[in-house]
């Protein structure tokens, strides 16, 4: 067949011209594609979202036009190695599959911007994921990865990278350091003990969260690992703007949080911590500080300086008393969270609140 040719092609009942770009076959119920595809050669966007399709047939590779393949929700276990043909991909979307492990070929795909593989049952990456260095986006989520490859450092044009809710994966590579334009960093329900320094080099990051790093202690009481601390080099994230490190075991902030001056929240919830640097005063346009179950005793004075808090949360905790420096956030302070401590009164500058 001569490639200038327009033919019909008769997929699912449906007859298409052969030089068609864009060809939706989602929720369909399809179990298998139809040969047919394969003559669809100008194909741009290929939509297979919403089946029941277990494999790619090798002639997928023919489709070297495509920028566009989605696969969301599927029953795919593996992926043809002649998916390294599909050179033009930008977009990838193999979201809620069975993909048990990705080919090396995946790393021929250069021209990728965004890939989806979250809810999965991956336990590792291919060390040419490396390779995908136009990625933008990368979804991880809800796989069994134990660890990530050193060469995840490559992708230095990534800007978001989420890796929620793999219960095995119990550290991050120094090389994610490299990752330099990254703006959202998702880090819930792992196994982390700790962070790499090079987290500092972010200095792209606006959204951060460090989510419930338990570790495994919660589940075997003999394992005393627990994520206490954050290296002095989280402070060089100067533009983060929102920074969640809820249900970990922190103990203590380092002095370089108060460097976070463009923060406008702080989720603390459920930690360890028993008080708070002076710096903490820096963070002049924090809107958001939830402080709820910890073991605070008491407040910096400093506290007073956070003028456009909104919202404070400090329920549960062993606090006897406030600062005079409290009565600072009166002017525009909405909700005040104090039940479940050991205060007798509030200080007298904190008198006539306006908002709450």
């Amino acid at each position: 067949m001569n490639h200038n040719d327009v033919i019909s092609v008769t997929i699912n009942g449906v007859t298409f011209k052969s030089h068609i770009e864009i060809l939706d076959l989602s929720h369909d119920e399809m179990t298998s594609l139809s040969k047919s595809i394969r003559f669809l050669t100008n194909l741009k966007a290929l939509n297979l979202d919403n089946n029941y399709l277990k494999s790619l047939p090798d002639w997928i590779g023919n489709l070297t036009k495509l920028e566009k393949l989605e696969l969301f929700d599927n029953k795919l276990t593996s992926l043809s190695k002649n998916i390294r043909f599909l050179t033009n991909l930008k977009k990838l979307d193999l979201n809620y599959n069975k993909l048990t492990s990705l080919p090396e070929s995946i790393g021929n795909l250069t021209n990728l911007k965004r890939l989806d593989l979250g809810n999965n049952l991956l336990t590792s990456l291919p060390e040419s994921i490396g390779n995908l260095t136009n990625l933008e986006y990368l979804a991880l989520q809800e796989n069994y990865l134990t660890q990530l490859p050193k060469s995840i450092g490559h992708l230095t044009n990534l800007k978001e990278l989420y890796l929620e809710e793999n219960d095995d994966l119990n550290s991050i590579p120094e090389s994610i350091g490299n990752l330099t334009n990254l703006k959202k960093l998702f880090l819930v329900n792992i196994n982390l003990t700790s962070l790499p320094e090079s987290i500092g080099n972010l200095t792209n990051l606006e959204i951060l969260y460090l989510d419930w790093n338990r570790n495994r202690a919660e589940r075997d009481l003999h394992d005393e690992k627990f994520f206490t601390s954050l290296p002095e080099s989280i402070g060089n994230l100067t533009n983060l703007k929102a920074l969640i490190l809820s249900r970990n075991h922190l103990t203590q902030l380092p002095e370089s949080i108060g460097n976070l001056t463009n923060l406008e929240k702080l989720d603390l919830y459920c930690n360890g911590l028993k008080s708070l640097p002076e710096s903490i005063g820096n963070l002049t346009n924090l809107k958001e500080l939830n402080l709820n179950y910890n073991k605070l005793t008491s407040l910096p004075e400093s506290i007073g300086n956070l003028t456009n808090l909104k919202k404070l949360e400090l329920y549960f905790n062993n606090l006897e008393y406030l600062p005079e420096s409290f009565g600072n956030l009166k002017n525009n302070l909405e909700s005040l969270v104090l039940d479940t401590n050991k205060l007798n009164q509030l200080p007298e500058s904190f008198r006539n609140c306006k908002k709450l």
